[in-house]
């Protein structure tokens, strides 16, 4: 539909522009440490908090695997998404809020720090650093691929896709490399409001050439085709009834908090507890308003395009554009083919450089530095960071050259194996009694479990990662109970939780009026 020259001149100009930033940002900040590189330093503001941990949360799932997951499961898919949002705050005051008072006063760099600092157990970084990086690969390499997809789809084929996954896969590395995360929350500020406008520009213009506009007249279509829509399992059976607490409990903790580049957000870069308060809050309006517009995409799709396979329900937005659009607005079904192709760009790239960056962080400080005990000045760990980062790029643009069928199997898998992490860290934050040797079983066994869920039990597809957290869950408690540790190594940690609660929170009894 779309011509190359069209696709790459959009290319130059967009990724140019990334560029452009990430060098403008790298100049006035004078970045010299890899701390500030990776978290800001604790000093992002909550509007570009609030758009850099929304724009990095979402992924390519927005255009690509979120419609197609609507379309499959039905209205009873959505319910779920909107079950686990409802979460994230009560997620976020009692837990993340804690990690990001601590941050303040111990200054930490990658996820597992925190969790260090606790238990002070080397082996529980090395076992962290792997997880998170066994997350981190899949999610990378899995914008590449929707990147990539999205362009040969939008041009009939005339591109190549392993052309654009190394073009995009090179800008990409190079951004990072050069900005940080300061120039990545500007940038993602303005990726997050570009894409959630075009997506909802994309759901307005369909719903208005196939329905007049009316919302009511596509429900009536589905319920008179396809009513398997409105209930459980959904129209494809694959929501099952332990999909209903699987995936809105996986999501809830694995997606929003404990997957490494979320984490880094929500834990450590922002400014102050004020933004802490408004990302607890806002995200969830913002993250309601992306999944409906994306739910009623897949409905629109199923209304007008009911029976198509699993492969074609990913690629459903461009699938839409090209069979429905196009036969009555040509003219704009080239704007909305446009429209999704930067959107694609936006929701990616905003996710991959995210992830990338944290995954530089996490090889160079947790596994060549702490791990293997390579002493390397600021000026070297920053210049560590950044050629990890460049390795990290580079294994995952051969990944995503021969990618597996579904990009929503990435990303779930990716949400799944760090579920187990979130019991140690709860049961490390409010119970002193828990130890390293828990942490260690803790993280292994959960692990194994995740594993064994996906390639023995065949359960990924409806529990995900929650039998991984009920057995990490378990262990902590059994292991802490039968194991002691030297209290003395969580001292300072919790010296440090409890002096920013008495300098963050107003613990004063409050003021009874008198009589």
């Amino acid at each position: 539909m779309l011509t190359s020259s069209a696709i790459w001149l959009a290319f130059i100009l967009y990724l140019a522009f990334l560029l452009i930033v990430a060098l403008v940002e790298n100049i006035r900040s004078k970045q010299k440490s890899a701390r500030g590189f990776a978290t800001a330093g604790g000093s992002i503001k909550w509007p570009f908090l609030v758009m850099t941990y929304l724009a990095s949360l979402m992924s390519t799932w927005v255009f690509f695997a979120g419609p197609g997951a609507y379309y499959r499961g039905g209205i009873g898919y959505w319910a779920s998404e909107l079950s686990y949002i409802c979460l994230f705050p009560i997620i976020v005051h009692f837990v993340m809020n804690k990690v990001w008072i601590t941050n303040s006063s111990r200054h930490y760099t990658t996820p597992a720090d925190f969790y260090y600092d606790r238990f002070k157990s080397p082996l529980l970084r090395v076992i962290l650093a792997l997880i998170f990086l066994s997350a981190s690969f899949p999610y990378i390499a899995s914008v590449l691929i929707a990147i990539s997809k999205a362009a040969e789809i939008a041009t009939g084929g005339a591109i190549a896709y392993q052309q654009v996954v190394i073009v995009v896969g090179v800008v990409i590395i190079a951004y990072v490399m050069i900005g940080g995360l300061k120039s990545i929350a500007l940038t993602d500020t303005i990726q997050g409001l570009a894409y959630i406008s075009i997506l909802w520009i994309i759901v307005i213009a369909c719903l208005y050439c196939a329905f007049g506009g009316s919302l009511p007249a596509a429900f009536r279509t589905i319920w008179e085709n396809t009513n398997e829509w409105f209930s459980y399992p959904g129209p494809d059976g694959w929501v099952p009834y332990s999909a209903r607490f699987g995936y809105p409990f996986s999501c809830a903790i694995g997606w929003t908090v404990m997957l490494p580049h979320v984490f880094i957000r929500s834990g450590y870069s922002g400014s102050d507890l004020h933004t802490q308060r408004k990302l607890m809050f806002l995200t969830p309006i913002l993250q309601a308003f992306v999944w409906t517009g994306t739910m009623l995409i897949g409905m629109v799709s199923i209304a007008l395009l009911p029976g198509l396979s699993t492969d074609e329900t990913e690629y459903i937005i461009p699938y839409l554009i090209q069979n429905i659009i196009n036969q009555i607005h040509p003219n704009l079904a080239v704007i909305l083919m446009i429209f999704f192709f930067v959107g694609a760009i936006a929701v990616g790239i905003s996710t991959a450089d995210s992830f990338l960056l944290v995954t530089g962080s996490i090889i160079s400080e947790d596994l060549l530095h702490h791990t293997l005990g390579i002493k390397m000045d600021e000026k070297r760990q920053l210049l560590s960071v950044r050629l990890v980062i460049l390795a990290v790029g580079i294994v995952s643009i051969i990944f995503a050259i021969n990618p597996p069928d579904l990009i929503y199997t990435l990303i779930m898998f990716a949400i799944a194996i760090v579920m187990p992490l979130f019991p140690i860290l709860v049961l490390g934050i409010y119970w002193k009694r828990a130890t390293k040797q828990a942490a260690v079983v803790s993280a292994i066994v959960g692990t194994v479990l995740v594993l064994m869920t996906y390639f023995v039990w065949d359960l990924g597809g409806s529990w995900y990662g929650a039998f991984g957290f009920a057995g990490s869950f378990v262990c902590m408690i059994v292991v802490s109970l039968v194991t002691k540790q030297d209290p003395e190594d969580s001292l300072e940690f919790y010296e440090a939780l409890e002096g920013g609660e008495e300098k963050f929170y107003d613990k004063s009894p409050a003021e009874t009026p008198e009589t």
